[in-house]
């Protein structure tokens, strides 16, 4: 029984999504774990977040926020234009990320200040 060009086609798709579904589903099994989620809460500073406020916002408008929300001005990044801020025992982290979405016509974005570490070499 001769095989018409329909039915090879159709077998050649289904060849290649299989072949597509198996790598799909090895390849996160292959993944070596080498770093935990740069989301991961406990690599962060402890109570502290990055702001960066939008281009053109008044400085008595920052601080308005910043004293409604309850933060602390640690420091500021001046060459990437991001200000360092430490919550105070009346507010969270996240309240202050949720706190930013919701004043989003101020504020570019906000996230945890992160730590991050650079593996040593090894010695041998």
């Amino acid at each position: 029984m001769q095989r018409t060009p329909h039915t090879n086609k159709r077998r050649r798709g289904m060849v290649s999504l299989l072949f597509l579904l198996g790598i799909a589903v090895l390849l996160p099994a292959c993944r070596e774990p080498a770093q935990k989620k740069s989301d991961d809460r406990s690599l962060a500073e402890p109570g502290e977040v990055l702001i960066k406020f939008k281009a053109g916002i008044p400085d008595d408008s920052i601080r308005a926020l910043t004293a409604r929300l309850g933060l602390e001005k640690v420091r500021e990044l001046s060459a990437i234009g991001v200000n360092v801020y430490r919550t105070t025992s009346r507010v969270s982290v996240k309240q202050v990320l949720d706190a930013s979405k919701i004043n989003s016509h101020l504020i570019e974005y906000a996230e945890p200040n992160l730590k991050y570490r650079i593996p040593e070499k090894d010695q041998n």
